[in-house]
Parts: C-alpha cells; structure tokens; sequence
C-alpha cells in the first residue's frame, strides 16, 4: 500500500470566522506578534 505525500503547514493560531469575535481575536494576534516582533500572515478564507 502506497502513502501519499501531503503538504505539511505548522500554525500557532487559526481563527475561524469574521465576526466580532474572529475580527478582534485577529486584531489582538497581529499586536502581540508586533509587539514580539514575531512574523505573522493572513490566508483569505
């Protein structure tokens, strides 16, 4: 039996939805990894 190769990417944080909660939890994410100088992306949903 064969295993197929999958593509592997390792996040810290996923947030799910754009509501209130979704919008402030990323807001929030973005200031902290600022803050840490942290690298931080965005994948549109």
């Amino acid at each position: 039996m064969l295993m197929n190769e999958r593509d592997v990417m390792e996040y810290d944080v996923l947030i799910i939805g754009g509501g209130p909660s979704g919008l402030s939890a990323a807001i929030k994410i973005k200031q902290l990894a600022k803050n840490e100088k942290k690298r931080y992306f965005s994948l549109p949903c």
